[in-house]
């Protein structure tokens, strides 16, 4: 009789290993976290959310699970970096914390999306505003605004202990990773980057299937496509062989990966720009126009956000002028050329 046969952990590269965990949400069921082992240490990047049921652990435990399949053990997590303090990423961090003593790792940008998880009014009332001003019917804007209260996914707003910057290193099991900032999906993304190897923990910057919501917010004068795809071309010039992505399976040839999503972001660009050619329009007519108007509530706030994140990006490289109809909300057109040298002539 032969000794039964252990299962052999198979991981993306030596000692780092893919937690699948569950989401609650339609279309976005499961999230990537991930084991970066060492030597009497373990450094997990992103945890999950948490999900409001009566039981409070099941979160908790599908974590637990996730690491006892990789014959890890959740009690010595050390360190817990956060890639960007969206809900799937971040929504156990509280938890795990509490639970572990380890040390949370975040962006130094980071605090300002945490306070906005602990006033979710605040963060209504501006949303409200701009799709006012924006032309969004009035009659939408309540259910349009009403997905900013994410605390019930929280155990806590929890802050970070150490705030980490572009080019920090941290050393995991002999292997240096290096702080890459990554912008635009969230202020304070964040990638991991093992240069030896060219693996790359990507978090939401980087995914295989899908392109990352670029939203835009009217806490400042921002430019997050222009962020997002300036990072992209950071990571396209890393050029990575392996990357280990937030949502979905790791994947190949992350250069190429990042060309096509600014080439996805480029055409979007040309067709907000021909839907304007002639006439002036709102951000929601343009984001009807481009993404059509049979939307849910909330895909069709996600079609705002990015209309408006790909205005503002056209408006700060003067290719597109806004003004204000006689209803007062803000419409867009294309600007004119400005004459180059050789007109004047």
């Amino acid at each position: 009789m032969h000794p039964p046969v252990k299962p052999v952990r198979r991981e993306p590269a030596p000692g780092v290993f893919r937690l699948i965990l569950p989401l609650p949400f339609p279309g976005l069921t499961k999230v990537n976290a991930y084991a970066l082992a060492g030597d009497n240490e373990l450094t997990l990047v992103d945890c999950g959310i948490f999900e409001p049921l009566p039981d409070r652990d099941e979160s908790w435990q599908h974590l637990v699970g996730a690491l006892d399949a990789c014959e890890l053990h959740a009690y010595d997590i050390t360190r817990l970096v956060i890639t960007h303090p969206h809900i799937d990423h971040y929504g156990l961090a509280g938890r795990v914390v509490e639970e572990t003593g380890c040390v949370l790792y975040m962006h130094e940008r980071s605090d300002s999306e945490i306070d906005a998880y602990g006033d979710p009014d605040a963060a209504v009332s501006r949303v409200r505003s701009m799709l006012q001003d924006h032309g969004v019917d009035p009659q939408d804007i309540d259910e349009l605004s009403a997905f900013e209260d994410w605390r019930s996914y929280l155990t806590q707003a929890i802050s970070p202990a150490v705030r980490v910057k572009d080019g920090d290193d941290l050393e995991v099991g002999g292997r240096s990773w290096k702080i890459v900032y990554t912008p635009g999906h969230s202020p304070s993304h964040i990638c991991l980057w093992a240069e030896n190897e060219r693996l790359l923990i990507s978090g939401d910057h980087l995914l295989g299937a899908i392109t990352p919501h670029v939203d835009f917010r009217r806490e400042a004068d921002d430019d997050p496509l222009g962020e997002y795809l300036d990072a992209l071309v950071k990571i396209e010039h890393l050029n990575p062989k392996i990357v280990l992505p937030g949502h979905g399976r790791p994947f190949e040839e992350g250069a190429a990966r990042a060309r096509a999503v600014a080439r996805h972001h480029d055409r979007r660009l040309g067709s907000i720009v021909q839907v304007i050619r002639h006439e002036a329009h709102t951000a929601s007519e343009i984001s009807d126009e481009i993404f059509g108007t049979t939307l849910l509530n909330f895909g069709r706030r996600l079609a705002l956000g990015e209309t408006l994140a790909h205005l503002a990006y056209l408006r700060a490289r003067g290719e597109v002028a806004r003004d204000v109809s006689s209803e007062g909300a803000y419409v867009y057109k294309k600007a004119k050329r400005r004459p180059s040298s050789s007109d004047e002539e």
